[in-house]
């Protein structure tokens, strides 16, 4: 198998690669669509439109989430915002940062997380706590290498940087004493949360930035854009060789590091990494990020079948080659279009592409799916009109003729029937 040269893999231009998915602003609006839609489906009496403060908010975020998982139930009004645990005064450059006191309480599940995760790796020294203006000018001092770590970052690479940080909602700064072997993290069930150990120099923060800031971006085109299909559970899992023997990562983790060692890789080739004169702290990933990289990539390229198409574009923009795949077919459902029902309470949700709409299932808990915007038209037409109709419609639409459009159709339809956005006539929940 044939895989990138280091030196043309240290080329590629990250930000655009990200851009041919989603465009960054697009990216933002359809990730804030999604938790909106989400409270509006979650609470039923008279919900609110979400101010960025909370929207954005890594706690809102979670709470959300464990709303949509069924773990509890969502109440708007109780939403913590990124204001309740970080003062404007404490900013680094325009990235929010902990820094009320009462963030230890408000992040104590989030600072457990990563707390449970060093012990597993018996990496702690007992549970992590944040320094926040309480703590003087241990705090400040912190937040004065995380000002000059920004500075850096940008100074080597603005776009990335830009690409990636604004991704980052909210960075906390780790006490140095009870932070273990941490150097960062972020906890997976408080997406935009980057926890770091207060650090010792600019680069350290810098890299921290590209690191966290990669995972932070991955997070928001999967919960958006096709990354991993309905099946990539079956995925064997993989042994990454710096590991320990038992180590084993499932999927979306493999490619969730290849990732942000292909952003690293991209970080320290600007930098000048191996030559450059900048002291690296012992655990700075920079000099391996390149060979991790490909290592992750090459058992990915092998995983076409369980990796969405939006995850062959990542990793063909990256590796410089689309995964491999062996089906050739996809299941259908055998029903003829006009057995279809549409559920009923269906919400869509245009957020400025020209091709993606957000629907809404209103279960319990509710569903979301990202669909095309032909896949949306023929859902909300078909709440009030026979399929003949829309066939008509479709065909003036395509330019072609209806009984083509009827055919193209009818596989449309049957692709949404996985989703559950409709049924079949008389079967459990189709009518009659």
């Amino acid at each position: 198998m044939t895989t990138p040269t280091l030196h043309s893999f240290a080329a590629r231009d990250v930000p655009a690669v990200h851009a041919a998915i989603a465009a960054p602003g697009a990216l933002r609006r359809e990730r804030r669509a999604l938790y909106q839609l989400a409270a509006e489906l979650l609470q039923h009496s008279d919900p609110p439109v979400l101010d960025l403060d909370v929207i954005d908010s890594p706690l809102a975020r979670h709470s959300i989430g464990d709303a949509l998982a069924g773990h509890e139930n969502l109440v708007c009004s109780t939403l913590v915002g990124i204001n309740a645990v970080a003062a404007w005064g404490s900013t680094a450059h325009d990235l929010r940062v902990v820094s009320r006191p009462e963030a230890n309480t408000l992040l104590a599940a989030a600072l457990r997380t990563v707390g449970a995760e060093l012990d597993a790796q018996q990496a702690a020294s007992g549970p992590p706590a944040l320094l926040t203006e309480a703590d003087g000018e241990r705090f400040t001092s912190a937040l004065a290498v995380l000002r000059d770590g920004v500075v850096l970052a940008r100074s080597v690479s603005p776009e990335l940087i830009d690409d990636l940080l604004a991704h980052i909602a909210l960075v906390g700064i780790i006490d140095p004493q009870l932070a273990g072997r941490l150097v960062s993290a972020s906890p997976r069930p408080y997406p935009g949360l980057v926890l770091m150990k207060a650090p010792r120099s600019s680069i350290e923060v810098a890299e921290a930035l590209v690191h966290e800031g990669a995972h932070q971006k991955l997070f928001d085109l999967a919960i958006t854009h096709d990354l991993l299909t309905a099946d990539s559970d079956r995925c064997p899992p993989f042994h990454p060789p710096w590991t320990p023997a038992q180590r084993r990562w499932p999927l979306e983790q493999t490619l969730a590091a290849c990732h942000a060692y292909a952003c690293l890789a991209r970080f320290g080739a600007k930098a000048g990494v191996p030559t450059t004169s900048r002291a690296l702290s012992p655990e700075s990933l920079l000099p391996v990020a390149t060979q991790r990289c490909n290592i992750l990539g090459r058992w990915l390229l092998d995983q076409g079948d369980h990796l969405g198409t939006d995850a062959h574009l990542l990793l063909e923009g990256l590796l410089g080659r689309r995964p491999s795949t062996l089906r050739t077919t996809t299941s259908r459902s055998g029903a003829v279009a006009a057995d279809y029902v549409i559920v009923a309470g269906l919400e869509f949700r245009r957020c400025g592409s020209p091709d993606r709409v957000l629907v809404g299932r209103p279960s319990q808990p509710p569903q979301l799916y990202w669909v095309s915007d032909d896949a949306a038209t023929v859902l909300e037409l078909l709440t009030h009109e026979s399929f003949d109709d829309v066939a008509h419609t479709f065909a003036g639409r395509w330019c072609i003729q209806q009984l083509d459009a009827t055919d193209r159709l009818s596989g449309l339809l049957s692709d949404l029937y996985v989703t559950g956005l409709l049924k079949i006539r008389g079967t459990a929940g189709g009518g009659l």
